[in-house]
């Protein structure tokens, strides 16, 4: 894959590797640590300015986020009077929006850097649910320099390991995802369980009522 990379950026240069990692963050399959860690390596060998590499991957891992975001915009805008599964996410999305606005600053955020794997699915969510794009592009962008400082600089500075250290951090990723997701999942089942729990308190105190 590194080999692969290469080739694509010496045969189309910088605006590839662009293109790679906004398709990659828009949700397809693509190793995009990978050609992060790449162009660090590149840099460090002088075969790219290191500035500009940041800033074209900058540009595409943004224009990965803002694709998601806009694809469950439009979902939201065409479909959320609609019937069937379409049209139930997006009222779904559009009943969470408040939980959205509570907490999605700080995980658009997260998901651009720590919790990569769960950043599509973000992207789409925010844009079905209707969060603020000012805030989406803020903070996804915040995120996105972030990710890309650290990427770059590791394969800046540990070029000759880049596919042990992409291994490394993609395995990393994904379990922090997993972990995070178990985690919200846990919370919910919690919440859920106290709210039954309330329930049957409620309709148990009802009853004493009514038998006095």
């Amino acid at each position: 894959m590194t080999d692969q990379l290469l080739e694509l950026l010496i045969d189309y240069g910088l605006p590839a590797a662009a293109l790679a990692l906004a398709i990659g963050q828009f949700g397809v399959p693509l190793p995009t640590s990978l050609a992060l860690l790449t162009l660090g390596a590149l840099a460090a060998n002088g075969d790219a300015e290191l500035l500009t590499a940041f800033l074209w991957a900058v540009t595409g891992t943004t224009l990965g986020d803002q694709a998601g975001y806009l694809t469950g915009r439009f979902v939201a805008q065409s479909a959320e009077d609609r019937p069937g599964m379409l049209g139930g996410l997006a009222r779904k999305a559009r009943a969470a929006e408040p939980r959205i606005a509570k907490w999605g600053a700080s995980g658009v955020f997260f998901t651009r850097w720590l919790f990569t794997p769960l950043g599509p699915a973000v992207n789409i969510a925010s844009g079905v649910a209707r969060f603020s794009w000012v805030i989406f592009t803020t903070w996804g962008v915040a995120g996105e320099v972030l990710w890309v400082s650290i990427y770059m600089a590791l394969g800046y500075t540990f070029g000759s390991n880049i596919e042990t250290l992409a291994g490394i951090f993609g395995n990393l990723s994904m379990a922090l995802a997993m972990l995070a997701l178990a985690a919200f999942l846990g919370w919910r089942l919690q919440l859920a369980i106290r709210k039954a729990q309330g329930r049957s308190n409620a309709k148990d105190d009802d009853n004493g009522h009514a038998e006095v």
